[in-house]
C-alpha cells in the first residue's frame, strides 16, 4: 500500500489493527476543522484568520482577493476584489488546505445563497441596480447594524436617501476607504477624515462606493433587496446596538443630542 498513501491528518487509535491504519492512511479522508467567518467582516479580517489558522499570510490572501484573474475564474465577473463575496459561514477545512482552495469554497457558498434568493433579485435587477451594487449596498446594512430586526429599516434609510440623491454619508465606508489608503483597517476617523474625499467616502462622493466594504450574511441581503416601507433618511446609534430613526434634520439633530452629546 506505500505507493497509494496520501497527505493527510488523520484520526487514529491504539484499539485499531494495522489494516485499519493503513485503510485510514490510503483513504485520504482527513480530519476537519471549523473555520468561523462572521457576518460583516471584512477581506483585513479575513485575512487576519487565514493567518491565525495557519492557512496564509495576510498578504499573501489579500494579494488573492485581488488577483484579477482569480476573481474572474470564481466569479465571471472583472471585479477589483472578491470583497463581498466571501460568505460568512463556518467551513469545513483540513490542515492541508491553502488560501485558494478556502476562499473559493466561500465564493461558492455566495453563489448558493444568491441562487436561492433570486426571485427577490429579479425586481431590483430590473429597476437598473447590477449584483455587485446589491452586495454593495448589503455590506453597508451589515456593518450599520448588529441587531438583524433593524436591517431592513437600515436599509430602507439608504434607499431613500439614494432617491433623493442624498449622500449616504456613512461610517463605515471612510473606514474603509482609509483601509484601502493604509492597508489595513484603521480603529477610528475623525472629521477632517469624513471631509478628505476618498473612493469610498460617503461624505463626498454621490450614490454607492464602487465595492462592498464587507461580507454580508443572507439576511442583510435580504434586506436590502425587501426593505420596510418608510419616510426615514436618518439613523443615530442608541449606544446599545440599536439606533433611533428620523425623517428629517430637525428630529436626527434632537436624537444626536439626546444619545452622542449628552453625558448621561
Amino acid at each position: 500500500l506505500a505507493s497509494k498513501f496520501k497527505v493527510g491528518e488523520y484520526s487514529l487509535n491504539q484499539a485499531m489493527a494495522p489494516d485499519e491504519i493503513m485503510d485510514a492512511i490510503v483513504s485520504g479522508k482527513s480530519i476537519t476543522h471549523n473555520l468561523t467567518i462572521a457576518e460583516g467582516l471584512n477581506v483585513y479580517d479575513i485575512a487576519q484568520i487565514f493567518e491565525k489558522n495557519k492557512i496564509a499570510t495576510q498578504d499573501e490572501v489579500l494579494k488573492l482577493v485581488r488577483d484579477k484573474i482569480f476573481i474572474k475564474s470564481v466569479l465571471n465577473e472583472d471585479l477589483t476584489s472578491l470583497e463581498g463575496y466571501l460568505f460568512p459561514e463556518t467551513y469545513k477545512i483540513t490542515k492541508f488546505e491553502g488560501a485558494k482552495s478556502v476562499l473559493i469554497q466561500m465564493v461558492n457558498r455566495f453563489l448558493i445563497v444568491w441562487k436561492e434568493i433570486e426571485p427577490q433579485v429579479a425586481p431590483i435587477l430590473q429597476q437598473g441596480w447590477s449584483r455587485n451594487q446589491i452586495v454593495t449596498l448589503a455590506s453597508i446594512v451589515e456593518k450599520e447594524t448588529g441587531a438583524s430586526f433593524e436591517r431592513p429599516l437600515v436599509a430602507s434609510v439608504f434607499h431613500n436617501r439614494i432617491a433623493k440623491k442624498m449622500r449616504l454619508e456613512t461610517d463605515p465606508t471612510v473606514l474603509y476607504g482609509l483601509a484601502l489608503q493604509q492597508g489595513k483597517m484603521p480603529t477610528n476617523i475623525t472629521k477632517n477624515d469624513l471631509r478628505t474625499p476618498s473612493s469610498h467616502n460617503t461624505y463626498t462622493i454621490g450614490g454607492l462606493p464602487p465595492t462592498p466594504i464587507a461580507n454580508p450574511g443572507k439576511e442583510a441581503l435580504l434586506a436590502t433587496l425587501k426593505p420596510t416601507r418608510s419616510n426615514y433618511l436618518f439613523f443615530v446609534s442608541q449606544n446599545n446596538g440599536t439606533h433611533v430613526f428620523s425623517e428629517n434634520i430637525a428630529q436626527h439633530n434632537a436624537a444626536v443630542r439626546d444619545y452622542q452629546l449628552n453625558p448621561k
